[in-house]
């Protein structure tokens, strides 16, 4: 399988919905514009994508973008967190805003 080695999605991919024509990505060859192989692999990506970038919803007022806060861990940190993540039924980001959000609150009650 060919890979973009671009941004995701690709400059010139157009993802529209057409009932009208079904597609079997096993049987068909497709390629985007670029010479990717549009496969399964493709279409997950694609959809994963969108769910990450538009499909969540904003933290603070409708239509606004929340802000992001980024930071490094240790692989054994990052580990941890996925696995305690995954027994809460959790994302690794709703487990850190949670223990942010806790830890801002008791050092902002201590210092007022």
């Amino acid at each position: 399988m060919t890979q973009s080695s671009g941004p995701w999605p690709p400059d010139d991919v157009e993802l529209t919905l057409d009932d009208a024509s079904d597609v079997d990505l096993d049987a068909e060859e497709i390629y985007d514009r670029r010479g990717n192989r549009i496969d399964q692999a493709y279409v997950d990506a694609a959809v994963e994508h969108v769910q990450r970038t538009v499909g969540r919803p904003s933290l603070g007022a409708h239509g606004e973008r929340s802000p992001q806060v980024t930071f490094r861990l240790s692989a054994e940190e990052k580990a941890a967190a996925k696995a305690l993540a995954e027994r809460e039924g959790k994302t690794v980001s709703q487990l850190a805003r949670e223990a942010f959000a806790r830890y801002i609150r008791e050092h902002t009650d201590h210092a007022a």
